[in-house]
């Protein structure tokens, strides 16, 4: 299996699916704002986009958003396995078609994701439960695209979609375990003030939450992993 990561920023990494991706082969990694992106994604099994701290509507800002919108839209005519998480969950939702923009309510912190009927009998997201809490922290969000699956949803915005069989956009950090989200709340401590975030009751909720999410994000980057070999030989 070979994986093209899509890396957005200096701090948005693989996280809790670094392992399960490392194990299933290789792993390419395109740094979008600072590299030239692949020529095109027929060397590769599956795509996965992280977080960033770009807003995905600022192509004038980031000139490398256009570039990935066309690689994302090729994946999808290809019907390629991806997995877009925040920033990356937005522009898959923009490649798709569908409006980005600021979210109904900022989220910094601990969320019900709500999962969907539909996203309860996903295959990737099922196994989360309803009533799953995840990790957030973003300003904008994403409509689903048309004929896509909305498979969560929260007073916020939409959490989740799936389009086709393959590829899923997610609004939330499902990836992150303790050391990720403490060193986010260190580098963005600024922004958590800003919006009056109560950083003491998050950090003890981080503690509480975070060692059992990485596990969690692990089984469900097993199960990507699962989804991948599987269209390869569908």
């Amino acid at each position: 299996m070979r994986t093209l990561q899509i890396q957005h920023d200096e701090t948005n990494l693989l996280g809790a699916f670094g392992a399960p991706l490392a194990a299933a082969g290789q792993i390419d990694l395109w740094r979008a704002w600072c590299e030239e992106p692949p020529a095109d994604l027929s060397a590769y099994d599956a795509v996965v986009l992280m977080g960033g701290v770009a807003m995905p509507d600022q192509d004038d800002d980031h000139p490398w958003i256009p570039r990935e919108l066309q690689l994302l839209r090729e994946g999808l005519e290809r019907e390629l396995p991806m997995l877009g998480v925040c920033l990356g969950g937005q522009l898959l939702a923009r490649a798709g078609g569908a409006a980005v923009g600021p979210a109904r309510a900022t989220e910094q912190g601990w969320c019900d994701i709500g999962l969907l009927p539909a996203g309860a009998a996903d295959p990737l997201l099922g196994p989360l439960g309803v009533g799953y809490r995840a990790f957030q922290w973003h300003h904008y969000g994403f409509a689903v695209p048309d004929g896509a699956a909305p498979l969560a949803r929260n007073a916020a915005s939409e959490q989740a979609f799936r389009i086709g069989r393959a590829a899923w956009g997610l609004q939330f950090h499902i990836e992150v375990d303790r050391r990720t989200v403490e060193w986010w709340l260190q580098a963005g401590r600024y922004d958590l003030d800003r919006h009056g975030v109560d950083v003491a009751a998050l950090e003890a909720e981080t503690i509480a939450r975070a060692d059992t999410n990485a596990v969690t994000a692990a089984a469900l980057a097993e199960r990507f992993v699962d989804i991948v070999r599987e269209h390869g030989r569908t």
